[in-house]
């Protein structure tokens, strides 16, 4: 029988996916002449409290991105208080990739020796973290940031130091934290009754985050072994021998590995991709999963899964909003925002 609090989270899920922008309005959102003209369109929503706050001369991408960021992550711990034990457990694993995305801006920042503050980071309570960010900040190289994080779960990334000083490279250093993030998420996932279906978008994450990985890596002309050792040890659909072969082979023998599996069609897009700016590669990785996503809202109606599906679109939703009111404030070409969009 199933639990009544799983039964109460997938409800209450439900209901809260109705506060979600449809494609429709991100669409028309992205049409946006100016950034005033795109806030007066989200005074209608989550977003109207935080906007309603600003002064219409303060209103920037950066000010309109934190407000973005912030609702983000209340909808993903909002959910971790409709449940309690290892499904709290896993939520709340789940919701850490935001401490992982701060410490990967921290890491690109002291790898490029610029400044960074704590509003330059995806806002975390403390209640959320226990990694002491504001000292993070202040850290005068990666060695010493590296040091501050002995006492947390991150500790086990000073045997990545050798690697990165080798290769110059801070992705060794980023690809590690979702190493462990990927690895600990998983274990917790054994542990769940409804595992299978939470397996299914979690699963193909991890796939299409080492499938990013290895093409990154290779790119940069990292060797085989060190890309072979910066893999995350989780196996979905994407076996260990897949992965080997790929780091092993070169770009144009992608499509043949990934023959036969359920990444044959993005394994060439991936390939088409190669020579296009990071960008271009990130956004075929994520429509992927997002379009997993919606898939899983559809068919995964009444399991654990959907909730998975619902943060993932909440993430795609922030996602596309910080993208369009940075194109609107940079003044990007409409053609090239639609491209960036995750629709």
């Amino acid at each position: 029988m199933r639990s009544p609090s799983i039964i109460y989270l997938i409800t209450r899920t439900h209901g809260r996916r109705t506060h979600l922008l449809t494609s429709e309005s991100i669409k028309t959102i992205s049409k946006s002449k100016s950034l005033s003209e795109m806030v007066d369109q989200l005074l209608r929503g989550d977003y109207a409290a935080e906007i309603s706050k600003l002064p219409s001369e303060e209103v920037d991408s950066v000010r309109l991105e934190k407000i973005f960021l912030k609702t983000l992550v209340e909808r993903f711990f909002t959910l971790t208080t409709d449940t309690r034990g290892n499904v709290k457990e896993f939520l709340e694993a789940f919701a850490a990739r935001f401490e992982v995305e701060n410490l990967k801006r921290v890491i690109r920042a002291k790898h490029a020796r610029e400044k960074i503050e704590e509003q330059n980071l995806v806002p975390l309570s403390r209640e959320h973290t226990l990694i002491n960010f504001p000292a993070l900040t202040k850290a005068g190289n990666i060695e010493e940031a590296v040091s501050l994080l002995r006492e947390t779960d991150y500790a086990s990334i000073d045997e990545r130091l050798e690697a990165y000083r080798r290769s110059g490279h801070p992705i060794v250093l980023e690809s590690f934290l979702d190493r462990i993030y990927f690895t600990r998420l998983w274990e917790k996932l054994e542990g769940m009754v409804e595992k299978e279906s939470l397996k299914t978008l979690v699963g193909e994450e991890v796939d299409l985050r080492n499938l990013q990985l290895i093409l990154t890596l290779k790119l940069r002309n990292l060797a085989p072994k060190l890309i072979e050792e910066m893999i995350i040890p989780v196996y979905y659909r994407l076996s260990k021998s897949n992965l080997r072969s790929l780091t092993q082979g070169g770009l144009e023998d992608f499509p043949e590995i990934l023959a036969g599996t359920t990444y044959d069609r993005i394994a060439e897009e991936i390939l088409r991709k190669s020579k296009a700016p990071a960008v271009n590669l990130e956004t075929v990785i994520s429509k992927r999963l997002y379009q997993d996503a919606s898939f899983a809202l559809k068919n995964l109606f009444l399991k654990s899964g959907y909730v998975i599906a619902y943060l993932l679109f909440c993430e795609k939703e922030a996602r596309n909003l910080v993208t369009i009111a940075t194109a609107i404030d940079l003044k990007i070409p409409e053609e090239e925002l639609q491209r960036r969009l995750l629709l």
